[in-house]
């Protein structure tokens, strides 16, 4: 009994010791009841320097203007880390600020009502991990799992202490010159429709009306830090207990730099899930003998090893990547579209040019236009990707099959995409990071067939 009674309080001295070692008292709150928790369990509770010792934690939530597409809000996830990295680095204040990935809502793109594709996780599509070794972010389950360590008052709910929502200023070209500059602005309270469409006004996250406030926007990323910095002083409270702010339009925050050295770092940490590469390699196998090696493409383990060595050295697979851009671009952007007609002779064309006979095909054509396609098409091999199965769908989801056409056409011989796409400019992208020689990559399809007056996108060539 003895014996029994002084192997106890070893231990409770032992892990005293502990505590003292690895999370200082005023630095982890509830300290009494994490002690409980240490006598119960044999194994250490979560508390260790990388969370709840940590002082000063700022959680910052983003949300997207609810039409936006996937590709978009992608742009709008790198301003965003290229800022949080940077302000980590330079202010103090902001060295513990996390950003929060924002849960996928049914997109306009993602059609396939039966399946249910509201609150999808970041790590369905890409490699969270990969994404971390570029910036501190947490996918929204991570953060709802992380924040609760904390014991807050509001458990089990996640008080937002601050939202931003986003405006841009009446005037944008002031004196006709267009300047960075920002100002808070009254105009949206009261505003019942503020939230609508977005994750921040659903559980678990809180919002109180007097925690809103509008802000005239104009500028780069990092004219955010002033907002931010504004915000923080204002805080009645002083406490170093966790902060969540949240950002709405954020589509309205710009690139600092466009395409240098930070933007394609970002842009290459954004690796896709182990799941929909392992579909995409297994179709090229199957579809095209195209494998990494054959190819001779640049696809290391780790987005850090890519190199500029290895530029203008990829062949990719013996097909033509295609992206034909349908739907609403038939009447929003009439004038650069091309027919379905004009569209297969200039596929026909390149083919030709290549000496190719078949071509993969990403669009949002209907099944009625794919036929029609097919049919001008008649001597040429086209395909698509279709799922194995309804469990296959219902796993990768819409979201998961439009990375796979992107996938597929970044690793083709050849790509030709569409006028002022995000869809094509994110291939462009992906085809850049493999290594493909540039007039290989950025081809725009023409109004004409002729190829006359063509309109062509930009070139942004990558950076290391």
């Amino acid at each position: 009994m003895h014996f029994k009674l002084f192997a106890g309080v070893l231990v409770l001295f032992l892990k005293i010791y502990i505590i003292n070692a690895y999370c200082q008292v005023a630095q982890c709150p509830n300290l009494i009841l994490w002690l409980q928790n240490l006598i119960k369990h044999p194994k250490l509770p979560f508390c260790d320097t990388e969370i709840r010792c940590k002082r000063n934690v700022i959680y910052l939530l983003y949300d997207v203007n609810p039409p936006e597409g996937f590709n978009l809000r992608r742009d709008v996830y790198i301003r965003l880390a290229v800022f949080v990295r940077n302000i980590q680095k330079e202010n103090e204040r902001f060295r513990n600020l996390r950003l929060v990935l924002p849960p996928w809502r049914r997109l306009y793109h993602w059609k396939s009502h039966h399946l249910q594709q509201d609150h999808l996780p970041w790590s369905d599509f890409f490699d969270i991990e990969s994404l971390r070794r570029f910036v501190a972010v947490l996918d929204f389950p991570e953060f709802v799992r992380e924040i609760s360590l904390y014991e807050l008052e509001s458990k089990p709910f996640v008080t937002i202490h601050k939202l931003l929502q986003l405006q841009h200023f009446k005037d944008m070209f002031e004196s006709g010159v267009f300047t960075d500059k920002w100002e808070f602005t009254p105009e949206c309270q009261g505003n019942e429709k503020l939230l609508q469409g977005s994750y921040l006004k659903e559980l678990p996250l809180f919002l109180r009306p007097l925690h809103v406030r509008c802000v005239h926007y104009q500028g780069g990323a990092n004219l955010l830090g002033s907002v931010l910095q504004t915000v923080l002083d204002e805080w009645a409270d002083v406490d170093e207990t966790p902060k969540v702010i949240a950002i709405l339009n954020a589509e309205i925050v710009l690139h600092d730099r466009w395409a240098d050295r930070q933007f394609w770092q970002a842009r290459r940490s954004m690796r896709f899930s182990y799941k929909l590469n392992e579909i995409v390699n297994q179709f090229r196998l199957q579809h095209f003998n195209s494998t990494d090696i054959t190819d001779n493409v640049q696809r290391p383990p780790m987005w850090e090893y890519e190199h500029s060595s290895h530029n203008d050295q990829s062949i990719g697979g013996p097909y033509l990547g295609v992206h034909l851009r349908r739907a609403d671009f038939l009447y929003g952007r009439e004038s650069t579209t091309p027919t379905l007609k004009s569209a297969a002779l200039q596929i026909k064309y390149y083919l030709q040019q290549l000496n190719l006979n078949t071509v993969f095909l990403a669009t949002d054509a209907t099944a009625f236009e794919i036929k029609n396609l097919k049919s001008y098409l008649s001597r040429t091999h086209v395909l698509r990707f279709t799922v194995d199965s309804i469990a296959q769908k219902a796993s990768i989801k819409d979201g998961g099959i439009a990375i796979i056409d992107q996938l597929v056409c970044s690793y083709a011989r050849f790509f030709v995409g569409t006028y002022e796409s995000t869809f094509t400019y994110r291939i462009y992208e992906e085809r850049e990071i493999l290594g493909f020689l540039r007039h290989t990559t950025f081809n725009t399809f023409c109004k004409k067939s002729t190829m006359e007056d063509c309109l062509k996108n930009s070139m942004w060539p990558i950076v290391y």
